[in-house]
């Protein structure tokens, strides 16, 4: 098609679902033709990498605690073009990518722990070849809610245990779910869906989550940035049996950026968030697992959503939203409050400033927030930034984080001069191959992960979804933090 540059073509990837070890006729049950299937032909598309992989990682924990093999889909944008691109704004982008050009572990198909004898997960070329559409049972959303008494102020966990106990019980080998999504974004946005997270954090669907091995190069390649030489970590091997890795395929052949993954093209927004406030306490821990020998001492990264997102920040005001998602959880540090709801120019105009404030800070505000982490721990002293702002936007904030700011700070009548950075990286700084630039923000992502500091978004799925896999980590919840 004329005009439309070359995108990845994402070959080996296609084939490695379409060769995992689990497409096999030979296979006992629960695998195998006799295997137990779930296939959600419901699940979203045309949204951004993290609002799809909430969804992703909640559905596949439904099938896993059911026993069955969750059918796995690539990540979809436009699902209704058989072109091979799509133009998004601007730019040509792939309307399909496999998944596992994203992520790997049990949800895409890897491998569980040894002793676990679950059955795997499935590509949807494997669904439609064991399961044939005379074999499938059809369970249709809205039917099963009405008769479970399920609503919009139903948490999270009750939808889960319905779901996880109806299809645990079911004889049925291949079952499809239609209708409207389990998981919708008033839900994932709420507190509700919090009551889920001890059951998620102890599941290898979290415990064992990894990146693709796509997103892993990128990593290993930028670390230098983060690291002194005499510091710097030895990439694991490809063969690694690490808990967190999935070793049935072999890393890819090295051959570049739309930042935050919460966007969504055309007129395909996400529905707007619950109006809930927080009110659930986990009693759990979180996560079964560590990430200590891979975190990068002394980095403090900073998630900071430009470009459009001013607008929805605003919208956000308007409808006094609470965070979301992951980020509601009582026991982390800078909650956020929305103020009342009060008529009145005067107080619109202060509740939209509250907001920006968390959601759309400045530059000043930036360079404040950074110095109150500093002082919280000291040995922070590199920082990096997770943006998608515009060159002079970022060109501004790291000549303020490493020359200090123009304006000084008045504290107590004195002038402050603010802390000088010894490195400020950002997502524009990264290497990034051409073949990766569709998943640069996963790249982003991990390192985020592994920062000794996070500050996010409180109002961002991208930010939520670092903070679950900081938790299932077992970071420190103080240090995660928000604007």
């Amino acid at each position: 098609m004329y005009g439309i540059p070359q995108l990845p073509d994402y070959k080996e990837f296609w084939q490695q679902e379409d060769h995992l070890p689990q497409h096999n006729t030979s296979l006992q049950f629960p695998e195998g033709p006799k295997g137990r299937y779930l296939m959600f032909s419901n699940q979203a598309w045309g949204y951004g990498l993290n609002n799809q992989l909430q969804e992703i990682l909640l559905l596949s924990h439904i099938a896993y605690l059911s026993n069955r093999g969750y059918v796995f889909q690539p990540y979809i944008w436009d699902a209704q073009t058989s072109s091979k691109a799509v133009l998004d704004g601007r730019q040509w982008r792939s309307s399909r990518i496999p998944l596992r050009a994203f992520i790997s572990g049990p949800t895409a198909g890897g491998q569980f722990s040894a002793a676990d004898h679950s059955p795997r997960s499935v590509s949807v070329q494997w669904w439609e070849k064991i399961c044939p559409p005379e074999r499938r049972t059809v369970l249709d959303v809205a039917e099963e809610h009405t008769r479970w008494g399920i609503d919009e102020n139903s948490q999270g966990k009750t939808i889960m245990e319905h779901w996880s106990k109806k299809l645990l019980h079911m004889n049925d080998p291949c079952v499809e779910v239609i209708g409207p999504v389990i998981y919708d974004f008033p839900l994932i946005a709420s507190p509700r869906i919090l009551s889920i997270w001890p059951s998620l954090s102890s599941s290898p669907i979290l415990t064992r989550f990894s990146w693709s091995t796509l997103v892993k190069s990128a990593v290993y390649r930028n670390l230098p940035l983060f690291y002194s030489a005499p510091s710097l970590p030895t990439p694991p091997s490809s063969s690694s049996s690490s808990s967190k890795s999935d070793s049935t395929v072999s890393p890819p052949k090295l051959p570049s950026k739309s930042n935050d993954g919460n966007s969504s093209g055309g007129h395909r927004h996400p529905p707007p968030p619950s109006l809930s406030s927080l009110n659930y306490q986990s009693n759990s821990q979180p996560g079964s697992s560590t990430n200590t020998s891979t975190t990068i001492g002394g980095l403090l990264a900073i998630h900071l959503r430009r470009g459009d997102f001013r607008i929805h920040c605003h919208w956000l005001a308007d409808r006094l939203e609470p965070f979301a998602g992951w980020n509601q959880f009582s026991f982390l540090k800078d909650r956020f409050k929305p103020p009342d709801d009060m008529d009145g120019v005067l107080t619109r105009g202060r509740k939209h400033a509250a907001y920006m404030e968390r959601c759309w800070p400045s530059v000043e505000q930036v360079v404040e927030k950074l110095e109150m982490t500093k002082r919280d721990h000291p040995l922070l002293d590199k920082v990096f930034v997770l943006t998608n702002g515009k060159k002079e936007w970022v060109r501004e904030l790291k000549a303020a984080l490493t020359q200090g700011y123009q304006n000084t700070t008045v504290v107590e009548d004195e002038y402050v001069e603010h802390y000088r950075w010894s490195s400020v990286i950002t997502s524009r700084d990264l290497s990034i191959l051409r073949n990766e630039r569709e998943v640069d923000q996963a790249v982003d992502m991990e390192i985020a992960r592994r920062a000794e500091v996070f500050i996010g978004n409180g109002f961002s799925s991208l930010t939520s979804n670092i903070v679950m896999l900081r938790l299932s980590d077992s970071t420190p919840a103080e240090n995660i933090r928000f604007w």
